[in-house]
């Protein structure tokens, strides 16, 4: 298992009729996301550009649906795949913040300790190898 799909936000199975095509757009979106993560020139205007959907008509959908918007949600995924490598890897904090799509290790920690309330030097120092520490600190960041 690794951190993508660890942690999943859930959308419905089932869904209105009418609201089908915004979720599977939406849901498509979502995994594009999930495999383009580690690129740090993703722009929030990329995303809504494969949507098909007008700028900011997608930011909307996008809120609706998930909860987030496009910006939060990518920074959020970001710090949860970062997480998982803090806890399960031996990489430096340096190349576990390039892989997750951050340009360096000092907006990397500041945007990771915004949501997890301390640093990933901290959760590495306290977590190190706990193969349950992961679920237990990052299980309730993508809920709204």
């Amino acid at each position: 298992m690794n951190a993508i799909t660890a942690v999943k936000p859930f959308l419905p199975t089932f869904y209105p009729t009418q609201d089908k095509m915004i979720y599977s757009v939406v849901d498509d979106i979502i995994h594009w996301i999930e495999e383009h993560l580690y690129d740090e020139t993703i722009r929030v205007s990329t995303i809504t550009g494969k949507s098909g959907y007008g700028h900011w008509h997608f930011q909307r959908i996008f809120r609706e649906v998930t909860g987030y918007n496009l910006g939060e949600y990518m920074r959020l995924r970001r710090v949860i795949r970062a997480t998982f490598a803090i806890i399960h890897s031996d990489k430096t904090l340096l190349e576990i913040a390039v892989e997750n799509g951050f340009t360096s290790q000092q907006t990397f920690t500041r945007v990771y300790k915004k949501y997890m309330h301390a640093t990933p030097g901290e959760i590495r120092l306290l977590h190190a190898n706990d193969k349950h520490a992961f679920f237990r600190i990052t299980r309730n960041l993508m809920k709204k």
